[in-house]
Parts: structure tokens; sequence; C-alpha cells
């Protein structure tokens, strides 16, 4: 008996179990099984789930025929960009500093004392699709929910749909006049406001520092059961350990592992992004690079055993001993030119990677699929003070799989080397840009395969003959002046240069400084913002699904750049940072280049043109749709040894935005406009526009 002899149903039930590639090229092989594929709703839902970077949601009610059509009519709603269902969330407070926005959930901290400019009493957080069952603004007011403990919260940190949690750290002192507090976070459950269940410890004490606020920042990130606490303390007296990155396993309460970098100054790093529950990426300032720390195999590590006396006597008093978090890929980021100051580095990968599906202790059962956290791409915001006197802002987009492929790639090639003749060198990011550049021969797919706290010091960046090439050990002790124990430890890390692992898997932009306050820019492959021209864009770093789009337009006898406002660059270009004079000064007459200005180019709307400096898009008024499959130069000669040059491949959508907003957020299928006072410091009007309707 072969397969065809089997009933449809039978076919439908084998077919279920192959995974993607299979299951394309098992419609391939004749008209029935084709027939059979492209009929039933749960395959063709597999299908798009894998094309659009998205999961299922196993606790969705929906059957997959509905979850299909919503897949389908969201993703139809992207590549136009409907913005038309739109409305205005009414706030009940005045908002601080501290916001968040994940799991169709938006945070708004709360201060009570508007002429204060630190500070937040209490956090407010509101379902953002339960916002479009009222119709009147003011009906909105009721759907924000309040947790106020009574205390100063300095950070939060959310999993909502994976957990329902909700992580409050906050701080109360315990020597006022000595500036001491106690540094807590506690983990309540979101529905209720009250202690998690989950948590064997909902409250831990992180540490009793000397604190003053506003010279202090925080950021925690969850994912599984992995909570991963940073903080920066910009105290500036007493200041022993200024670094702290502390990783949690939040429902034991126990440390996992942890790490104090007696850096001279605390802004060495101030964020961080999970690039797996036991992988964690840190942008380092003072060497211009991404550490890549893994923490899986260290919490089997035996620390040496004590003799039996030193256990009868130091076991109840002795606190337990956490492994120090090492660094095992490092990979730098482009050459700064000489002279230049970074003076942050912030980064942010929405969603969260998941832990397994066993250990979720909460169940959402309205959203029918989410963004594949996997796939999601992370944001790095590099604001570099130059030489000539002025701040400007630099964003690369990178996928997470990506950092996690070319580290594994690296550590596997150096034990082979190990252990075998030197292997040849090729990069891991080439098997990435072969992923990207290639053609798939299936026709289906291809068709197939708070506010920001003070900065007190920045890191001048030396020549990279004398310092960024230089041993680990020696770039160190420069930045730091401090020999560390671990440094020897630190050495065994993989070390990569920028040109062997990043122009063929990132994307640089020039960007603006008003539009990089708020880092929850991206979800899943998508990266949302506002341009200075008034023009609101969404990159779409998808690789499947740009290259079905452009295939399936050519098969149409529609190829991409026919239409009006269409535009496809496959040649080298550069994107101009700033516009300059004749003299090849700097335009922006205050001298900061913070303004409306910055980052505007002299080749059009976003400074992408071809080597002769013409314009590639065509400047139609309304909806405009570019793809871009060349490789670009940012062109900042005062802030790069060399123009960065990047590859990966994205479609851009922009339109005229639909209201004045300084910036605009991004959280699966909802865009957040944010409209700010004339200070530019409060939120004054919160408005959604949700893409491809309701999700159910």
């Amino acid at each position: 008996m072969s397969l065809l002899d089997l009933p449809d149903e039978l076919i439908v039930f084998i077919a279920s179990e192959l995974n993607f590639e299979d299951l394309l090229r098992l419609q391939q092989v004749c008209s029935r099984l084709h027939g059979v594929v492209q009929s039933d709703s749960a395959l063709q839902y597999a299908l798009e789930l894998r094309v659009a970077g998205m999961i299922d949601n196993p606790a969705s009610r929906l059957v997959p025929g509905e979850r299909l059509r919503i897949l389908r009519a969201k993703e139809e709603a992207w590549r136009s960009l409907d913005l038309s269902d739109r409305r205005s969330i009414a706030l009940n407070h005045n908002p601080s500093g501290i916001y968040d926005l994940t799991g169709g959930t938006l945070l708004l901290g709360e201060r009570r004392h508007s002429e204060n400019l630190t500070g937040t009493d209490a956090v407010h957080t509101i379902n953002l699709h339960s916002a479009f069952s009222h119709a009147n603004e003011e009906d909105t007011r009721a759907l924000w929910s309040n947790i106020d403990l009574g205390k100063q919260v300095i950070d939060v940190g959310l999993a909502i749909q994976e957990h329902d949690l909700i992580a409050l750290v906050t701080y109360s002192y315990v020597h006022e006049a000595q500036l001491i507090a106690s540094v807590d976070i506690h983990l309540l459950k979101h529905s209720t406001g009250q202690p998690h269940p989950a948590a064997a410890k909902p409250v831990l004490h992180f540490e009793n520092i000397y604190y003053l606020p506003g010279h202090c920042s925080i950021m925690l990130e969850i994912s599984g059961d992995t909570l991963c606490f940073l903080l920066n303390n910009y105290f500036p007296f007493v200041n022993a350990d200024p670094v702290t990155l502390v990783v949690y396993n939040w429902k034991t309460g126990e440390p996992k592992v942890g790490q104090k970098r007696l850096y001279s100054d605390p802004t060495m790093f101030n964020s961080f992004v999970l690039l797996s529950p036991d992988t964690v990426v840190l942008p380092i300032i003072p060497t211009n690079a991404l550490e890549i720390c893994q923490f899986a195999d260290e919490l089997a590590v035996s620390h040496p055993s004590d003799s039996t006396s030193d256990k009868e006597t130091n076991t109840s008093t002795r606190p337990p001993q956490i492994p120090v978090l090492k660094t095992t890929c490092t990979l730098q980021l482009p050459l700064l030119h000489p002279g230049a100051l970074v003076l942050r580095m912030t980064c942010r990968c929405e969603p969260n990677p998941r832990g397994p599906f066993s250990s979720a202790t909460h169940a959402d059962r309205a959203v029918p699929f989410y963004s594949n956290p996997e796939n999601a791409v992370m944001i790095l915001h590099l604001h570099i003070r130059l030489a000539i006197g002025v701040t400007r802002v630099y964003t690369m987009i990178v996928h997470r799989s990506s950092l996690l492929k070319i580290t594994q790639d690296a550590l596997e090639r150096r034990r082979n080397e190990e252990t075998a003749s030197p292997a040849t060198e090729d990069s891991p990011a080439a098997e990435l840009e072969d992923e990207y550049r290639s053609v798939d021969e299936h026709p289906d797919i291809e068709d197939a395969v708070e506010d920001v706290p003070h900065v007190p010091g920045a890191f001048y960046n030396p020549p990279h003959d004398t310092d960024q090439r230089a041993p680990r050990r020696a770039r160190h002790q420069h930045a730091t002046g401090v020999e560390d124990d671990d440094t020897d430890d630190d050495e065994e890390a993989v070390t990569m240069q920028w040109e062997n692992w990043g122009p063929a898997v990132t994307r640089w932009f020039a960007d603006e400084l008003a539009g990089t306050r708020w880092i929850t820019t991206t979800c899943g492959q998508r990266f949302v913002r506002v341009r200075s021209d008034g023009r609101l864009r969404v990159y779409d770093f998808n690789q499947l699904s740009t290259k079905r789009y452009l295939h399936l337009r050519s098969l149409h006898g529609e190829p991409f750049g026919a239409l009006p406002g269409e535009s496809i660059l496959e040649r080298q270009c550069f994107e101009w940072s700033q516009k300059l004079d004749a003299d090849g000064e700097d335009s922006d007459e205050d001298g900061e280049g913070e303004g409306e200005d910055s980052g505007v180019n002299s080749t059009g709307e976003d400074g992408i043109g071809d080597e002769e400096g013409a314009v590639v898009l065509q400047m139609n008024p309304e909806r405009r749709v570019k793809v871009v499959l060349g490789t670009t130069m940012v062109a900042d000669p005062s802030a790069w040894e060399a123009p960065p040059q990047s590859a990966l491949p994205y479609i851009e959508t922009s339109l005229v935005s639909p209201d004045e907003y300084e910036s605009v957020l991004l959280d699966e299928d909802i865009i957040v406009g944010l409209k700010m006072d004339g200070n530019g410091r409060h939120i004054q009007e919160v408005v959604l526009h949700r893409v491809g309707g309701p999700i159910a």
C-alpha cells in the first residue's frame, strides 16, 4: 500500500507531523497531495505561521480555520499598513518615566506630584485590545488596573502571557540619613495584584545599597523561570560595585549566576537582551562590543568542598556561593573614529524567549498566535558624541537567532580547531547571508524555504590599533584601571571582528534622538518609528515572508516596483547621517545635532541613494513601499573609522503619520502613538492603531 492509497484524512494526519520543509515538498509530489495540503486549514495554518514568523498558542479557543483567517488578515493589513482602526486611551494618572509594553499590555508608572522630576509611586496597566470594545475615549478609564505597594518603584518587568507575572523593583530607606536603601523585587500576579502563587519567595531582597533618586538605573527581564536583574548605581560618593548583574530563578527565589564589575564608571553597560532563558547579550561600552554570556553549564559547577569540620560549623551561616557569569563569545562592533565618545548603548528584543510550555503558569486563551521569540529582531541604539561637538544616534537591527547561531558556530569551530587541524576561515555569518540570498525551489513559498538617569561619564575610544584590537586584559585595565582576577577565564571567550560576523546579518540606520528615547519599538521581526519628516515607517525583517511576497508579485505579472510609490534597492548605496554644508561642517545651528534635522541626510527621505547620490524612492505622497536588498553604508567619517556596511534585507512601508507623535511603540498587532506635553517630559495622550482587526 502506498501513501496515495490512504484516505485524505489519514494523509492529513501524517502530514501534520511533518516539519515545514517536508510539508512543502509533500505538496509538490503530485496534484492530489497538493490538493490535500491546500484544502486543509490546519496544514495551511502551520505553513502560514512559519512564513509569518509566528508560533501557535495551543491554549487558544479558536479552531485552526479561524486562526488562519485572522493570521492572513493581519499579514495583509501590515502590507498595506492600514491604520484606520484607531482608539484613544484616557489617562487616569500623571505618568512617570517608567513604562513597558508587551503581551498586549501597556504599563505606565504614576507620579502623584507632577512637580517632581523623578519617582514612581504606583503603576497602572491596561489590556490594549479591550480598549477597542469602547467607542468613547472616556469609557477606557475604567479599563486601567492599579498596583500600589506603598513604596517607590524603580523598574518593572512583565511576563503576562506566559506567567501572568509582573515584577516591581522598589526601594525603601533603612538608614535615610546615610542614604542606604533596601532594593527588593516583588513578584505579583498581574490579574490580581497579589503575590504570585508560583513564587516561593514573593519578595526577593537584592541588597542594601547607597541610593540617591535619579542616580540609579535598573533593568529586568523575565524568560521562562529566569529573571535577569541589572543594577547601575551612579551614587556619587561610595560605589564599590557600580554594575551588578544577577540571574534568578524567580520561582525558587534563588540566584543562578551573578556578576559584579568594578569599573571606574557605572555606565560600562546599562542594558541587556536575553537570547534564550540561559543566554544573555551585554552591549559593552568601553570595548564597543557585544558580549554573549551563557550560564546553563555554570549551574552544574561544583565548588571546592570544605573540610568536614568547616561544613559542620559554617553550613548554617555561610551564604550560598553563586557561580560567576562568564563571557563565551565577544562580537566586535564597527570601529569608531578616534576621538568619538560612546555615551550610551541601549537594546531590546521583544518578545522574550519562553521556557518549556509545561513550565508556564498561565494560559492566555484570547490570543491565537504570537511572534516567535527565536526569530525576533534585537534593536541596539548607540549614542555617540563626536569630536565636532554633536551627538548622533545610530541603530543596529539583528535577529536573535543570528546572534545565537554565530556564537554557537564560533564555539564549535574553536572546539574543532583545538582537536584537529585549523579549519578554514569561513565566516559563520556567510551561511546566514547565503540563506538570506538564496532563491528557494518551492513555488508556494517562494513560495518556500523612569526618566533616563544622568550619565556621569562616557568612554573615549582611542585609535583601534592601540586599543580595540589589543588583548582583552589590556583593554580591561585601560578602561578600568583594575586588574580582574577573572580576566584569565574571560580570555577563553571567542572574539570575532565586525567584518567577520556583522555585515551580512545586520542593518544600520542613522537615527534621531527623540525617537530613540523609547526602546519598545520592535516586536517580532518588525520595527516601527516616526521621523522628523512626519512619516510613520514600519520595517519588516522577515526574510521568508519577503521572498514569498516578491515571488508572488512576479508570478502575477506585477513585479515589485511597477506600482506608484514602490521601489527596490539591490545595489550598494550610502545612508548619510547628517546634512553637510558646503564647507563639510555640520549644518545644525545649535551645535548639538539633536533637533529635528538630526539624522536627516542629503539623498532624500531615508538617506538611501545610489552611488551617484540619486534618490531611489518615488515621491508618492501617500503610501510608499521600499524593498532593500543591497548593502548600505552609514557615511559619517566623524563617527566611524570606516562606514559600517550592512546587508540584512527588509521591506519598509511608510505613510504620513496619522497624528503628531513624538514616538510610536509596537506590540504584536498594535502601534501605540505617544503625544507629549510642551516640555516633552510627560505623556499627554496615548493613541492605539490596531492592524488587521480583532484577534477573535
